[in-house]
């Protein structure tokens, strides 16, 4: 075999090898929960968030929506931990402690 065939096909066996970890880290990926730390996760929850609020300004003293703003907002608070630090996060750890009755 001449030194240019070895060459593409280590070529080859390279490609290979790096599809196929793109495609195995693109599959993991995409099957993970909606509160794991990502961009497109922390959007999602942004907008459950805004629509659990939305709701519980509707009717404050249902506990069902309080559960449900209390649970959008941990989501929120997990899927974009990088937000969420020091302060900000000894702040809401202290308002998803409190009760909502």
């Amino acid at each position: 075999m001449s030194k240019k065939a070895s060459a593409m096909k280590k070529l080859f066996k390279s490609t290979i090898a790096v599809f196929t970890t793109f495609v195995t880290v693109l599959f993991l990926s995409c099957g993970g929960k909606d509160n794991s730390p990502s961009p497109v996760n922390c959007s999602n929850n942004a907008e459950k968030a805004t629509a659990a609020a939305t709701a519980l300004a509707s009717d404050p003293t249902n506990t069902a929506k309080c559960e449900a703003y209390k649970n959008a907002i941990r989501d929120l608070y997990k899927s974009c931990a990088n937000y969420y630090t020091g302060q900000a996060k000894q702040d809401l750890d202290d308002f998803l402690a409190t009760p909502c009755n």
